[in-house]
């Protein structure tokens, strides 16, 4: 084996490399960063007017209020077709449909549930135009995540159909009509 000349002292520190001045962030400061300054961020990008308005979307909103809920349950026509029912307050005064979902659990995991509830809302959103005025609860049995695309939509349409025809228009406190009832 040959022996090689290894030097036995230590290798002097190096110097930081310094940055020119050209390649410093003259806005950053050379110490450590504090806390975030208070107060709304600087905007980013220049708008040159107002901003476009969105149009409104014509779907339908949602039951927000808990004197509704309570209408519903008290009041509301119902119809059902498979494993959907729905529930129907009519307000002419109000400018379109408000829609809430009742998915119980045992429709199945989170998952079924949230992909049944938004196969709903899309029902729901492209027959709100014909639609009449008024509060509506959409639900749903264990059966409801069986059904495919179509199967639902035709169940919503009879569904639907079943809790809104042939209703006088409601005052409100008034008791509403039940399917069958005899007069």
């Amino acid at each position: 084996m040959y022996e090689t000349d290894v030097p036995t002292e230590r290798a002097q520190a190096r110097k930081d490399p310094r940055l020119s001045q050209a390649h410093v962030d003259e806005g950053r400061t050379c110490s450590d960063q504090g806390a975030p300054g208070e107060g709304s961020p600087t905007p980013v990008g220049v708008s040159s007017g107002p901003l476009p308005v969105r149009a409104p979307d014509r779907g339908a909103g949602r039951i927000r209020s808990r004197h509704t809920f309570e209408e519903l349950r008290r009041s509301g026509v119902r119809g059902r077709s498979g494993p959907l029912t729905v529930s129907f307050v009519r307000h002419p005064e109000w400018t379109g449909p408000e829609v809430a979902y009742a998915i119980t659990r045992r429709a199945g995991n989170a998952v079924a549930r949230n992909r049944l509830r938004r196969r709903l809302r899309a029902i729901v959103s492209e027959q709100a135009s014909t639609l009449p005025a008024g509060a509506y609860v959409v639900s749903t049995g264990p059966g409801g995540p069986l059904f495919d695309f179509d199967e639902l939509k035709v169940a919503m349409g009879q569904a639907l159909e079943k809790a809104t025809r042939h209703r006088a228009v409601r005052q409100p406190g008034a008791p509403a009509e039940r399917l069958g009832a005899d007069r």
